[in-house]
């Protein structure tokens, strides 16, 4: 006879969604005030310091990596704060046929 397929360990599927909807709220929230800022933080200091566009370009530029390390940071965070996931029952009947 044929087993049943093992089956596999679920996370509750609602509080994973909301974890990962969260994290792409704070992706992209992050992501346009980096953006936002560089671009108008950079018309300002270019006014201010008549260096006609050289600081708006390197701001926008520095804001890439910058905005990917930030991403990188956020997504192990979220990783960290999820919970285990539940043993599935057929793990458990192997653990106590072993002992």
């Amino acid at each position: 006879m044929t087993e049943p397929p093992e089956e596999r360990p679920k996370y509750s599927v609602p509080a994973v969604l909301n974890q990962m909807g969260s994290l792409a709220a704070q992706i992209a929230g992050l992501s346009l005030a980096l953006i936002l800022g560089a671009v108008f933080g950079g018309q300002w200091l270019d006014k201010l310091l008549g260096t006609g566009h050289a600081i708006l370009i390197a701001l926008v530029v520095a804001i890439g990596p910058l905005s990917l390390f930030l991403t990188f940071r956020l997504a192990m965070r979220a990783v960290q704060n999820l919970p285990p996931p539940p043993v599935s029952s057929a793990k458990k009947q192997s653990d106590e046929k072993e002992d």
